[in-house]
């Protein structure tokens, strides 16, 4: 039987521990077994496996057109080919919870730091993959920074293959670089965040159908994302410490000064109509309203390029300006990966497919940018550039799904011919910029404390997207939010992160 399978126990009840090993075993006979028989292709005549991806994103029209030229390559190598479902960004939580409380067949799921990653590991959502690394994933150990999977790991066991990509992380903002040209506003000039604020005023009175700082529930918490806090594995579990300040005590992050003028800022900012008025409920995704002509500028993770990366998707020049300094945590190692779920009939396959992504440069660009000639071209004597195809803009793309640092080893992408050519030399200098947290390395078990982690979780829901729109007054709902954190149970969750990170650093 499957050897990431023996740990198994570790994480289930008894009685769900043994189903879930016997379907293992009995899965072994017409996979992993059959598999070594037959050279590693995992097929004996039989119909080939179908391996389903998972990642949140938008559904491309012509994602059939481009499975179709995947599994050309894909089937004679491993004997499996790829089914690619993304799910829209305001879907994604729903679905993903619902395909692991009915335990429907699913194989490869993106999963990260920042979207309940050790919460479903607790729930026992994904395999571990230690021994499917040694056995079927030589490629992705050989090209991924041994960090990524050393600091995604939870008790010394990896449930999640990294995406190879920038290991450092920043904050800050992109800005679409045609109006503040317009108005000639000085970028230059920002150091804060309260720096932002004439640029958003400028926007605000002379541009009235567009959103001068949009914000919705699809990325992440607008300002509040944006302080220096390590979560310590998992965003989405309370419990933080600073990143560059030397402690390591661990705090509630309501009650921290940066929250509350971070909520004060975003306060000020909706009340003076910089922010769009329905940035609480809102699912749309920033570059999707931006794409429309609707937004100025918003939030988001930075890295070298990153701004060159979203312009050809959103089809205006962008410039990013980076608010924080790059530091390396956990969550940052953890921050994008893919997983295989504990439903996945063949897990094997699954992982021969995450290894091909990390290794194989023509199935890693067909997945992320389509097929030549159609989706792309290659720019003439360049094996590595490309642009669109001439008659396409980024309104009449049928396949630009822009999920590449999801999806395997960025370091395999081609290049837009609007980006830098030097990018991934860039993206080494960067990594080694980035100051490393305390708590490198840590991820806290949420397993002793899941329930109490479910009602905070439940409370976050009730009042976090308030603070993070600035739709309600921080003054009077943050004691109204603390008061019912402490009677979830955050006083325990915090306790338990301190008592296992004290443990970690005193090893």
């Amino acid at each position: 039987m499957v050897k990431s399978l023996k740990v198994w126990p570790r994480l289930a009840a008894a009685a769900m521990a043994l189903s879930l090993v016997l379907a293992g075993c009995s899965s072994d006979k017409g996979g992993t077994t059959q598999g070594a028989e037959s050279g590693g292709n995992g097929e004996s005549g039989g119909k080939s496996y179908e391996v389903t991806l998972y990642y949140p994103g938008t559904p491309q029209k012509d994602v059939a057109l481009v499975e179709a030229e995947i599994n050309k390559k894909m089937e004679p190598k491993i004997g499996a080919t790829l089914k690619i479902n993304a799910i829209d960004w305001g879907q994604w939580d729903n679905k993903l919870n619902l395909m692991i409380s009915s335990g429907e067949k699913s194989d490869i799921i993106f999963t990260a730091a920042w979207q309940n990653y050790t919460v479903n590991v607790a729930k026992g959502a994904f395999l571990p993959l230690n021994d499917l690394l040694d056995q079927y994933g030589q490629d992705i150990k050989k090209n991924l920074d041994p960090a990524f999977l050393e600091g995604s790991q939870v008790d010394g066991v990896n449930y999640g293959v990294p995406t190879n990509k920038e290991l450092a992380a920043t904050r800050g903002v992109l800005v679409r670089q045609d109006l503040a040209d317009k108005y000639k506003l000085d970028l230059t000039t920002v150091k804060t965040w309260s720096d932002l604020e004439p640029l958003l005023k400028t926007i605000k009175e002379n541009e009235p159908a567009v959103t001068p700082f949009y914000i919705s529930n699809t990325n992440g918490n607008g300002l509040l994302e944006n302080l220096d806090w390590d979560y310590l594995g998992d965003a989405s579990v309370p419990g933080v410490i600073s990143k560059t300040a030397g402690t390591t005590t661990v705090l509630n992050e309501v009650e921290t000064p940066e929250f509350q003028e971070a909520a004060a800022l975003a306060r000020k900012w909706y009340q003076a109509g910089y922010i769009n008025s329905d940035a609480a409920t809102s699912n749309v995704f920033p570059k999707d309203q931006a794409k429309a002509g609707k937004v100025f500028m918003w939030t988001d993770g930075m890295k070298p390029g990153k701004d060159k990366e979203e312009e050809g998707y959103v089809g205006y020049p962008l410039t990013q300006i980076e608010m924080t300094q790059p530091t390396i945590t956990t969550g940052d190692a953890s921050g994008a990966m893919l997983a295989i779920s504990r439903s996945s009939e063949q897990p094997e396959k699954a992982m021969q497919v995450i290894n091909l992504l990390h290794s194989d440069k023509e199935i890693n660009n067909l997945l992320n940018f389509g097929i030549e000639g159609k989706h792309y071209v290659k720019k003439d004597g360049e094996d590595n550039i490309i642009t669109l195809p001439a008659g396409v803009d980024a309104n009449s793309r049928t396949y630009n799904p822009g999920a590449q640092w999801q999806l395997g080893n960025q370091f395999l992408n081609f290049l837009w011919d609007n980006e830098d050519p030097q990018k991934w030399e860039k993206f080494k200098e960067f990594n080694a910029k980035g100051v490393k947290s305390p708590a490198l390395g840590f991820t806290f078990n949420s397993q002793s404390v899941k329930n109490e982690i479910a009602a905070v979780n439940n409370v976050n829901k009730q009042f976090k997207p308030g603070m993070t729109s600035g739709a309600v007054d921080p003054n009077e709902m943050i004691p109204k939010y603390l008061e019912k954190l402490k009677a979830a149970g955050i006083d325990k969750i915090i306790a338990a992160k301190q008592e296992q990170l004290d443990a970690f650093l005193s090893k």
